[in-house]
């Protein structure tokens, strides 16, 4: 894959955005969309970005379509599978950090997201065809 300038972090509470009117100045009948929070961008596959932003869409594939539809593309079999593995790895890392800094928000969404992987993976059929 190739590999891109990345935020790291990139989640929907490090998206701020006001609506169209509500800025003062020029940018206001437009509105102002920034992303902060940058102290773990780095280089990566483009994928690692949509690791935290995925739980935006969970249960809502209408959003994750229109996602791919604003991206311009379909995620290709290689980042598919990377996806899966970043978000297991995100997941698990979100709860050690949240059970050893009292933090409920990344313990509760590594669990949901552990459960959302492990449904999506008994959904699917074993190497002799059957479901698991």
């Amino acid at each position: 894959m190739e590999w891109v300038e990345t935020h790291g972090d990139f989640q929907l509470r490090n998206i701020l955005h006001t609506d169209p009117g509500e800025a003062i100045g020029a940018a206001g009948a437009e509105g102002i969309l920034a992303v902060v929070d940058l102290e773990r961008s780095e280089p990566g596959p483009a994928v690692r970005d949509l690791v935290r932003l995925s739980d935006a869409w969970d249960g809502r594939p209408d959003l994750f379509e229109a996602f791919l539809a604003g991206y311009g593309r379909s995620l290709t079999g290689a980042e598919e599978g990377r996806l899966v593995i970043d978000t297991a790895l995100d997941a698990v890392s979100g709860i050690a950090y949240g059970t050893a800094h009292g933090d409920p928000e990344p313990v509760e969404r590594g669990l949901r997201t552990l459960t959302r992987l492990r449904a999506k993976h008994d959904a699917l059929p074993s190497s002799t065809g059957e479901t698991r």
